[in-house]
């Protein structure tokens, strides 16, 4: 009898499906689920490196921070943030895609060399703008000053009113790559004879663009722009090495406070609120993201 039961188990190929799924089911309850409610549990209690016992404090950390002016700055600095570089990611990478397509003399080479910005680590690209925004030695200033728009240096990274400005023109830079690779996939998907039709009727690339190209891509469109907003959104490094958030917290976004507020200062349940607060807008992007795979059938 037993031996039956377990023939017809193995003869199921739910039962044997869920069989390979299991290891994976496991690694994310462990890997994924744990730590989320670690950090939910721990936003409601008062721990820091000194006080190691977690005391229960209920909603009191929530209505601190609810209540201070640094988490409607962080919550304004990363809507500033991730708009810009997203919008802007969008539209120098969907110009370039088209710019790639053409058949153009050394196409091939500026393929290869557009590639470079995204795939350079974040850290690497935070110490190179660093660098060029320099307020002594830096390219920057010395070539605006060249140009006769500016008098003097100016200290891009170090004053409140451009140092978020400056970390968002080297991630629009170091991003675009990845929207031109993905938008000129799938303009090279187009059927050539939808394009020679509309070169026969007299269409204008305008209209090309408006009636077909876009049209035909807007799939690839949404979710290139949902998969960047959750990379830009959760962008950790370049900031960090740019700025730290700084000065004061100018440039500061969810995660580089998380991580400000957690390891330097040592306050691990008001960090635990924000990391939390992160995980839920997080959520709402990636769970448009999966809907738009499923419209798009990607799976």
């Amino acid at each position: 009898m037993t031996l039956l039961f377990t023939s017809k188990l193995l003869d199921n190929d739910s039962f044997i499906a869920s069989l390979f799924l299991a290891p994976t089911i496991i690694l994310i309850i462990v890997l994924f689920f744990y730590p989320i409610s670690q950090t939910l549990w721990l936003s409601f209690t008062k721990v820091t490196k000194f006080e190691k016992n977690p005391q229960f404090i209920g909603f009191d950390n929530y209505i601190r921070v609810f209540s201070t002016y640094e988490f409607y700055t962080i919550i304004m600095n990363s809507a500033i943030w991730t708009s810009i570089v997203v919008a802007f990611q969008f539209l120098i990478g969907l110009f370039t895609a088209l710019l790639l397509a053409q058949d153009l003399k050394l196409r091939s080479i500026a393929r290869g060399l557009i590639i470079l910005p995204w795939a350079m680590p974040g850290a690497i690209a935070g110490y190179l703008w660093k660098f060029l925004l320099d307020s002594t030695i830096g390219p920057f200033n010395w070539f605006l000053i060249s140009l006769g728009l500016m008098r003097e240096p100016h200290s891009w990274l170090g004053s409140p009113s451009t140092a978020l400005f400056s970390v968002i023109l080297s991630a629009i830079w170091k991003g675009f790559p990845f929207s031109t690779l993905m938008y000129l996939a799938a303009i090279q998907s187009i059927p050539k004879e939808l394009l020679d039709a509309a070169d026969v009727d007299g269409a204008g690339f305008l209209n090309k663009l408006r009636f077909i190209i876009i049209p035909y891509i807007m799939p690839i469109i949404r979710i290139t722009l949902l998969l960047t907003t959750i990379w830009t959104f959760n962008y950790f490094d370049l900031i960090w090495v740019m700025t730290k958030g700084g000065p004061r917290i100018s440039s500061h976004i969810f995660p580089t406070y998380i991580y400000q507020v957690a390891f330097e200062w040592s306050e691990f349940g008001t960090a635990s609120v924000y990391a939390f607060i992160d995980f839920i807008i997080l959520c709402v992007f990636s769970i448009l993201y999966i809907v738009q795979l499923k419209k798009g059938g990607i799976f």
